[in-house]
Formats: C-alpha cells, sequence, structure tokens
C-alpha cells in the first residue's frame, strides 16, 4: 500500500499540473492573424481549438466562444489533457509502489534479522538469570531451526552462585525486565514509527493503585477483599468488563460467543477467568439486587407478553446522576417567549390535571399541597391548586395558581366555601402556614377549622350554583401528604411511542409491536438522545393494545401508590407520580390509540370530524383491506399527467421492513358534482370539530350494549364505518359474543348464549388507553413530522417528480442527479449529496434522505417542473424549517407564521392540482398549529429516536432463540438498563447477604402475571444503605472511551440542573 507522504505527493503535482495545462489551454485559444485587422483597426482572430480557419473579430470572440461547437471542443482538449496528466501521474504512482513495496519487503527482512539476534539475546540473558525461557519473537516460518546455546539448564539452580554469578544473575534480569518493559516497548515505537502502520486505541483502567490510570498487563490486587471492593459489585475486573460486554445495548453477546470469547482469555493465560455459568450466576444476582423485572402477562386475548417493570425505570432515573441533574417536575410559565420545552407549553402547564403534577412545594422547610387550606401573609386562606416556575432576573421563581376561600355561616357555625377562578396567581413565599400548621392555629385567628370546608362554587360558570367538596377528604387533606411521611413528592412526565418494526435483519417481515418511554421532563437535547430511551414491551403475537393493557396497569398503580425512589441530587427519598405527556408513533399507531378506524376511512381524521368523499359499497371493503394491509403498502387513486395521486395515504416507515402486499383494487367512485368537491375541498382544508375522550368513549359502549343483543353485528359494522370510530381490542371480545349466538335457533337461545358469554369477558374490554386518566388520545397524539412531512409531502412531490413528471426522460434524470452531486451543501451541515441515489431510488428513502430534499430541492428543480409545481416546492421548503424550530422566541408569532407558510403551502398545492387532496395527510397538518402550542417546538414530539432504537430491538430479537421473544428481549433490555445504571454511577440498595453462589439463574422476582405488577423491591429511608460502583468500573467509562460511546454517555456542557425547592 502506497504510503501517505507518497500519495500526497503525487496528488498534489497531479494537481499542480492539471491547472497549469488549464491555464495553457485558456491562453492557446486563439490566436492573431499577421497582417490582417478589421474594420475598426482591431486584429483579427483564429481560434486555434475550432481550427476552422475562420477570421474572427475581436469583439465576436465572447460570442464565439459561448457557441456550442466551441464549447464541445473546449471540453474534448480539456478532457484530452485530464486523461494525459492522470496517465502520468498513474505512471508515478506505480513506480511508486514497486519503490514502496521493495522497500517494505527489505524492511521485513531486516525485521526478522532482528527478531532473530534479539531472541538469541533473551535466551542468553534467560539463562544467566536463572529464569524461565522467554517466549520467541522471531517468526517462526522465517527463523531457523532451534538453536543449541550451549547454556546452563534453568532447572539446575540447586548449586550455591558466586558473587559473580549473583551478579550476572541479578544485571540478565535487569536487562531481561527492560526488553520485555512497556516503556522499552514505547521506546522502540517512537524509533521505529514508519513500521507502525496505525496505533490501536489504548483504554486506562484504574486498578486501584494509587496514582493516574495507566496502561499495564492484567495484575490483580493480592487482597481479595481489597479488589471486591474496588470492583464493586463485580468480583473483579474480568467480571466486570464480561457483564458489560455481555449486555451493552447495541453490543448483543450470546452464551456460545461468551464460550468462546472465555476460552480464549483461558488459552492466553488470563488469570481468575470464570467460567458461563459462573457468569449467568453473577448476572443473576445482580440483576436482583439492581436490575430491571421483566414480568409477565396474560394478555386479555389470551397472548403471553412480558413489561419491563416502569416504576424500577422511574427510580432508576432519579438515582442516575447523569440523568436526575436535568430533569424538571414543574411546568415553567415564559409567557410564550423562548419555548424550547415541552414544560413550557400549554399542555404541562394549563391542561393536565392537578391530580397528577407535582402536588407539594416545599418553603422554608415547609410543605404546602395542593387542594389545602393555606393561610398567605396577606392574613387571606387560600386553596393552591397547581405550582409552577418563572425566571424573574435570572433566577427561578416559585408560583401558586390559587382559588379563593370564604367563610360562611352554616347550621352548624362556621364553614369554609372555595370559589373556584383562573385568575388567581401567588408567590410561594407568600405561602404562611400550611394545612397541618392551620389546624392547630385556625382559633388565634378567628378563622374556622380549615378541614370544615362545606362547599364548592364555580365563578368561571355564572351560572353554576353551590357543590358539595368531593376533591379530598377535609379532615384529612391531600392524600399525597399522608403517603410521602414528610418526604418530598414529584411529578414524572413520559413521552409514550408503539410502533411495530421487523424482527429480522432480511426482508421477510417477522412484526414486532413495541412500546417505549422516554422522560418528557428531560431538555430538547437530552430527550432525544438514545441513553434516555427505555424499552417497556414488545411482542411478535400480541397487538399493541393488549400490551398497553399491562403497561397502564403498572402506570395506574403506579399513579395511585407512588413510586419511591432515592433522589441521588438531594440526597434523600421522593415520592414519584407518573403521568402520560403524549402518545407518540405514525399514523396507523396513533389512530389504534385513538379508537379510530384509519386514514382510508370516510372521516379519516383521528383528532376531528373532517369528512371524506362518500363511496357506496366498496368503501367499506377498501377499508377493511387497509387494515389487514402492511403499513407501507400504497394505495393507487387517479392517473393525472403529472401523477400527482401516486403514493400512499398512510404511513411508510421504512420499506425494507414491509412485505410485499397484493396489489389493491381501485374503489369504485360515487358521482360527486362540482359543488360537492369543493365543498368536500374546503371543509379539508379546515380543522373539522374535534373529536373528545367523551363521546368515543360512549359510542364504543353503545357498541358493547348493540352486541349484548341478537343480530346487531350489521349493525355495528355500519355504525363503526358511519363514525370512524373502531376499537381493535373491544373488536375481538365482540366477535366472540357474536360467535356465541350464530350457533343458536332463537332469539331466547341467543340471547341466553350472549349472556353466558359476557360473563366470561374480562373486566376491560376496550382500548386501555382511555383509562389513562390525564390523556385524551384524540388531542394527545401529536402530529408525528417525520411520517407527515419527509415521509408525506416530500416523499411525495419528490416520487412523483421521479418517478411521474421525468419518466422516461433519462437525459433529465441525469441533469437532475448531476445538480444535486455538485450543490454545495456545507452552509446546512450536511454531506455531500449523492445525487445518482436520490434519483435511481426515489421511492426507497429514508427520511434524512427527504430532509436534505426538501432544503435543496427549489434550487435544482427550477427549471425540470411547471411554475404551479415549483411555487409547491418553494412553499414546502419556506414550511420545513419553520417546523423543525428548536426554540420558539415568540410562541404566538410563530404559530401565527406557521398556519400562515402552512396554508400557504396547501394553496399552492391546490394550484398545482386538487388531486393531492385524497391523501389525508394534507389534512393533518392543519392540526399542527394547536399541537406545538400545547406540546412546544414539533421536534419534542418527533419520532426520529425511537425510530432508531427499532435497530436495538432488532438485534435483540435476531439473537434470541425465537422461542419466546416477548420474555427474552425484555430480559435483554432489563440486564442493559442494569449496566446503564450502575456504570453511569446510579445509586442502588445492596445487602451484604445477596446470594451471589445462587444456583438460580432466573432473574425473575415476585409473582407474575396481571398482578405482577405490584411485586416491588425492598427500599430504605436511610442514607448510609445507598451506594454505587467501585472506583473500577467507574475508570471502565471514564473519558471518551469505547464503552461510553456504546452506552450513548454524552457531555452535560451548557445544559442546567434542574432542582427541587
Amino acid at each position: 500500500m502506497m504510503q501517505p507522504a507518497v500519495a500526497g505527493t503525487v496528488a498534489a503535482t497531479y494537481q499542480h499540473n492539471y491547472v497549469d495545462s488549464q491555464l495553457m489551454l485558456i491562453e492557446e485559444t486563439w490566436s492573431i492573424i499577421p497582417d490582417e485587422l478589421d474594420d475598426r483597426g482591431h486584429p483579427m482572430w483564429i481560434c486555434t481549438i475550432c481550427k476552422d480557419s475562420r477570421a474572427h473579430r475581436t469583439r465576436n470572440k465572447t460570442q464565439h466562444e459561448r457557441s456550442m461547437i466551441h464549447q464541445s471542443l473546449v471540453e474534448k482538449h480539456r478532457l484530452e489533457a485530464q486523461y494525459a496528466q492522470i496517465e502520468s501521474a498513474r505512471a508515478r504512482e506505480d513506480s511508486a509502489r514497486a519503490h514502496e513495496e521493495a522497500r517494505r519487503k527489505l524492511e521485513e527482512s531486516h525485521r526478522a534479522q532482528r527478531a532473530l539476534v534479539q531472541d538469541a539475546c533473551n535466551q542468553l540473558l534467560a539463562s544467566l538469570a536463572r529464569a524461565p525461557p522467554p517466549r520467541r519473537r522471531s517468526p517462526s516460518p522465517d527463523a531457523p531451526g532451534p538453536i543449541n546455546w550451549d547454556l546452563v539448564d534453568i532447572q539446575d539452580t540447586g548449586e550455591q552462585l558466586s558473587p559473580d554469578q549473583d551478579l550476572a544473575k541479578t544485571v540478565a534480569q535487569a536487562l531481561l525486565d527492560r526488553v520485555d518493559s512497556d516503556e522499552e516497548a514505547e521506546e522502540r515505537a517512537s524509533v521505529d514509527v514508519e513500521e507502525a502502520e496505525a496505533p490501536e486505541p489504548v483504554v486506562s483502567v484504574d486498578d486501584g493503585a494509587d496514582g493516574p490510570p495507566r496502561v499495564r498487563k492484567r495484575a490483580l490486587p493480592q487482597d481479595d477483599h481489597q479488589r471486591h471492593a474496588h470492583w464493586f459489585p463485580w468480583h473483579d475486573k474480568i467480571t466486570c468488563t464480561l457483564d458489560v460486554l455481555m449486555h451493552l445495548p447495541r453490543s448483543v453477546f450470546s452464551q456460545r460467543q461468551l464460550d468462546l470469547f472465555l476460552w480464549l482469555l483461558r488459552v492466553n493465560d488470563v488469570e481468575k477467568v470464570p467460567s458461563v455459568r459462573q457468569m449467568l450466576r453473577l448476572n443473576a444476582s445482580l440483576q436482583r439486587a439492581c436490575g430491571i423485572d421483566s414480568i409477565a402477562y396474560k394478555g386479555v386475548l389470551g397472548h403471553t407478553y412480558y413489561v419491563n417493570a416502569l416504576e424500577q425505570i422511574i427510580a432508576q432515573e432519579m438515582a442516575n446522576p447523569r440523568v436526575r441533574p436535568f430533569l424538571h417536575f414543574y411546568p415553567e410559565d415564559t409567557g410564550g417567549v423562548n419555548v424550547s420545552e415541552a414544560r413550557q407549553a400549554a399542555r404541562w402547564l394549563h391542561e393536565v390535571p392537578d391530580e397528577y403534577l407535582t402536588p407539594m412545594l416545599r418553603v422554608k422547610d415547609i410543605d404546602f399541597y395542593i387542594h389545602e387550606p393555606a393561610l398567605c401573609a396577606d392574613g387571606a386562606v387560600r386553596m393552591p391548586t397547581r405550582w409552577f416556575t418563572r425566571v424573574e432576573q435570572g433566577e427561578r421563581v416559585w408560583f401558586a395558581k390559587c382559588w379563593d376561600m370564604r367563610t360562611i355561616t352554616t347550621d352548624s357555625g362556621a364553614a369554609w366555601r372555595v370559589l373556584k377562578r383562573d385568575d388567581l396567581e401567588l408567590r410561594a413565599d407568600q405561602l404562611l402556614k400550611n394545612f397541618p400548621q392551620l389546624q392547630r392555629t385556625a382559633s388565634r385567628y378567628d378563622l374556622p377549622h380549615p378541614s370544615r370546608i362545606c362547599d364548592v362554587v364555580d365563578l368561571s360558570d355564572a351560572g353554576s350554583a353551590a357543590s358539595q367538596w368531593t376533591i379530598t377528604d377535609p379532615t384529612v387533606g391531600n392524600p399525597w401528604r399522608q403517603r410521602a411521611q414528610g418526604h418530598r413528592v414529584a411529578s414524572f412526565a413520559m413521552w409514550m411511542y408503539c410502533d411495530d418494526t421487523s424482527g429480522n435483519l432480511l426482508k421477510k417481515w417477522n412484526e414486532h409491536n413495541s412500546v417505549l418511554m422516554t422522560p418528557a421532563g428531560l431538555p430538547h437535547a437530552h430527550s432525544q438522545k438514545e441513553y434516555n430511551i427505555h424499552f417497556l414491551t414488545t411482542s411478535n403475537i400480541a397487538p399493541p393494545l393488549e400490551m398497553l393493557d399491562g403497561v397502564v396497569e403498572q402506570l395506574k398503580h403506579a399513579q395511585k401508590e407512588g413510586i419511591w425512589a432515592w433522589d441521588c441530587l438531594s440526597n434523600e427519598p421522593v415520592l414519584m407520580i407518573p403521568f402520560v405527556l403524549a402518545l407518540l408513533g405514525d399514523n396507523p399507531m396513533q389512530s389504534k390509540f385513538a379508537c379510530h378506524i384509519g386514514l382510508q376511512a370516510k372521516f379519516f381524521c383521528r383528532s376531528c370530524w373532517c369528512k371524506g368523499r362518500d363511496v357506496p359499497g366498496e368503501r367499506e371493503q377498501a377499508a377493511k383491506d387497509h387494515e389487514e394491509a402492511p403499513a407501507d403498502l400504497e394505495s393507487i387513486f387517479d392517473e393525472t399527467g403529472s401523477q400527482a395521486s401516486e403514493g400512499s395515504s398512510v404511513d411508510e416507515a421504512e420499506p425494507s421492513d414491509g412485505p410485499s402486499g397484493k396489489k389493491k383494487g381501485r374503489a369504485k367512485k360515487a358521482f360527486e358534482s362540482m359543488t360537492q368537491m369543493v365543498d368536500r375541498v374546503s371543509a379539508f382544508l379546515q380543522p373539522g370539530r374535534a373529536r373528545t375522550k367523551q363521546e368515543t368513549a360512549g359510542k364504543l359502549r353503545s357498541y358493547f350494549d348493540m352486541a349484548s343483543r341478537p343480530g346487531a353485528k350489521t349493525a355495528i359494522t355500519q355504525e363503526r364505518t358511519k363514525t370512524g370510530i373502531k376499537d381493535t381490542l373491544q373488536l375481538a371480545h365482540l366477535d366472540k359474543l357474536f360467535a356465541a349466538a350464530k350457533s343458536k335457533r332463537g332469539h331466547d337461545a341467543k340471547q341466553a348464549a350472549i349472556a353466558a358469554a359476557i360473563s366470561e369477558l374480562p373486566k376491560h374490554t376496550t382500548n386501555p388507553v382511555w383509562r389513562i386518566g390525564e390523556l385524551d388520545a384524540h388531542s394527545d397524539t401529536p402530529v408525528e413530522i417525520l411520517h407527515v412531512v419527509l415521509l408525506g409531502f416530500v416523499k411525495y412531490f419528490w416520487r412523483d417528480l421521479v418517478q411521474g413528471q421525468l419518466k422516461n426522460k433519462d437525459t433529465t434524470k441525469d441533469l437532475l442527479a448531476t445538480r444535486l452531486s455538485s450543490l454545495d451543501v456545507s452552509a446546512l451541515d450536511l454531506s455531500p449529496l449523492a445525487g445518482q441515489t436520490l434519483v435511481q431510488y426515489a421511492g426507497s428513502l429514508t427520511g434524512r434522505d427527504f430532509r436534505a430534499i426538501a432544503q435543496v430541492a427549489p434550487f435544482v428543480v427550477y427549471d425540470l417542473v411547471t411554475p404551479e409545481c415549483y411555487e409547491a416546492w418553494v412553499a414546502l421548503a419556506r414550511l420545513v424549517p419553520l417546523i423543525w424550530q428548536p426554540m420558539i422566541p415568540d410562541m404566538q408569532a410563530h404559530l401565527d407564521a406557521l398556519e400562515k407558510e402552512i396554508r400557504y403551502f396547501l394553496l399552492c398545492t391546490a394550484r398545482w392540482t386538487v388531486r393531492w387532496f385524497n391523501k389525508p395527510k394534507f389534512h393533518i397538518i392543519l392540526h399542527l398549529v394547536q399541537h406545538v402550542r400545547r406540546f412546544g417546538p414539533a421536534g419534542l414530539f418527533a419520532t426520529e429516536a425511537f425510530e432508531s432504537f427499532n435497530a436495538v430491538i432488532r438485534a435483540k430479537s435476531v439473537h434470541s432463540n425465537r422461542q419466546a421473544p416477548s420474555r427474552d428481549i425484555a430480559r435483554a433490555f432489563g440486564q442493559a438498563n442494569r449496566i446503564r445504571h450502575l456504570l453511569s454511577g446510579g445509586f442502588f440498595l445492596w445487602s451484604h447477604e445477596q446470594p451471589e453462589d445462587d444456583n438460580s439463574m432466573d432473574t425473575e422476582q415476585g409473582p407474575t402475571g396481571r398482578d405482577g405488577a405490584r411485586s416491588r423491591r425492598p427500599f430504605s429511608f436511610d442514607r448510609g444503605a445507598w451506594c454505587s460502583v467501585g472506583a473500577g468500573p467507574r475508570s471502565v467509562v471514564h473519558g471518551n472511551s469505547t464503552i461510553a460511546g456504546y452506552l450513548g454517555f454524552y457531555d452535560h456542557a451548557g445544559l442546567h440542573s434542574a432542582g427541587m425547592p
């Protein structure tokens, strides 16, 4: 291989010669015709490139140079000169390569000779030092046979050595140690720097000795107790590093590979290498102590699946020093200025019910809770209902939204009336006495006892009458006060995500539905990191809603009882209340969350009642086919000149993941007049009446009531088509009722069979999402910009351009590819574009490709499309950066601009062709404005990070035995969570009586089944009981090590920690 210096010289010489040739070509283009002048006395010229013997005036030279013939000949001369330079450079390169090869062979010969001499010296020194013969350095094939140096036998050491012999032994041993030492190796490396091709990365590991970590051979401490403490909770370095290697997120290590790796260590004389069984015992012991349990569930449809314990994941996040400093637990009111996080948007600040938010605030060591009377500094009694923060003069200040309280006279004496209002805010430092203090001192202020709350009046409703107080038990106060036992209580917001991916590396589809979670209280820069994405459950047989049943059960239990965790920032216990801020996923998955029939329905929008085209009987069959088809199967609409209607009205996640389904037949169109079409398109371009959780839940109850009577199957099917409301989980239970009555004759017999079938149904028969009290699946499933914009509009337009407008125009496609490759995109922070790939594989690109296309398309398609099409491209290019704005300086101004750009984009699209509006995504984008207002910048609820995490799930599936994928994958991620937590320096409880030598290898603890979520780990309120790993494991991930990169550790610079008051 040619050395870099030689290659650089050749390249520089070629570039210099090429530039010289171009300058000479320009200078020699024109030649003056002797003794010939034009009518103005200027010399006449002849073109030496064209060689057509034509005389040209001076003023016509430029015109001639622009001619097609001249430019073609110039290009020909340039290519010939370039080819000559390439051939010359290639000849020089071959000569340099031959010279380099000869030098390399000479060096190898010298190296073999030096190794032979060194072996002889080492053998001689070893003999003098009475030491075992060292390992030979010279390669066996090139070295001569064994040489008898007639040295002293090293076994013959029984005789007494003379002083001279002892001195010779000492000197020889010192020289031998010098030869074998690392320092000598470094000196040799510095001398023979040209012999080393590339330095290998060096990992410095601290073995517990004094001083900084250094590179050395493996040497275990002599004291086993000291070694165990240093590598706690592992036994030693080898068990620690092996455990880490086995459970890295993206480094799947099977037991057979582990066995082979342990054999490799043993044959290389590594000391105290554990066996596979010992490693599995250690893993099981550590998993019981500080891992994540995988809890088995028997789903309502009969499928078995495993869910990782949500409460343990949240507890680890609070005890993780790499996560906890950046978690936020209170909403923040910025006044709509500089909004960049979810906590600053309306959903968290105003809309989440009070009981799911952080219920307490500690002010001057006094705990104030919401929905409890509190005495203020001005002498008034008010009831805080929500805590939030503001930044004033660079400092965070806590505020409370409050209700007024007034004294009234009742038959039993003075009491309190609560006056609900939305406009009362109070600084937290104005709170004087909390509920327990006010109970003891109310009589001093001539106030009724704070537990005597009589009724409540809603001042926002002018006609409302007083109603009974039911929010809390007024004699007890907020129930979280008793549960907290004097400790802090905080809420834990989550983004929850569900998607399907293939469990195979090949194209054969092996669907795995997975549920993931990431903390919503993290800053945007952290929430999009793979390090902060947590696996909850997956299955290749259980549908998403069946698995969500187990997740929701854990969530509801945690919301009722709380999750005890150790706050590593304040070093004290804290009681956590989890809640779901939003459900993320692609459009088909979000439709399932909302019990919506899908994008092919007449009412195609899950958020509103926007109505599409009425189609007779075939529409129902088309909807049915759509439900059975994979997500990336594309429907074909009417053909147009630009093929604008080609593409999918559903999401295409990864074309390679989906199976190839049968091509659907085209639905028969119903007659539609011009007036009807105008009305339909006008409604399409406006958000319709919003769907509500109560309305959908009521309709689902009516389905069940109808199914409780014989002969209702057809009526329910028609009702689903009419409303677009369909619960796939409920449908499975309704089918049982239909099947029970099908084999019976007579109304009474059918009714009795249905009643018997109802008695065997589980307690919950509908979508578990509706049991999440803080969530409305219609409004809290924000527009997913990856699939709607990049894999929607941009993909539609790009495929229409390449496969439609430029179809059979290979020359124009080549021009488009050339423009893309030649475009300078460095200012966009993009790598140079592969134009040929973007054009040739226009239908199989990824979101990253379409992100680049959206930004550069107007600069490369300006003369390849119609003016109307180009205006649509420009409008889309203006819209995309506005959607991906990471920080919103002024929320209202941004929303106005966003709505304006969306409507302008739709207007330009309509001018091009209204047939694009066959695709529901052109309506769904209208809801983005409200979602940005409620959840913050759209990048917060984008799913690129989750989509990337699918590769980790796929790797776990591929390396499992495929017998129980849900269990195996869940346990693998539970182990990975343990490694992440321990190496992050997270705190955990450790008992000295841990059964480390237990023969059991089952990592599961507690009962399994639907009550398994209630099994909990012990918790300690004692600071001394909490510990973290020793110095050895910390040194493994210190700095920019390889393991730190695999675990996704990242720099925290520039981010501010978030504490609790």
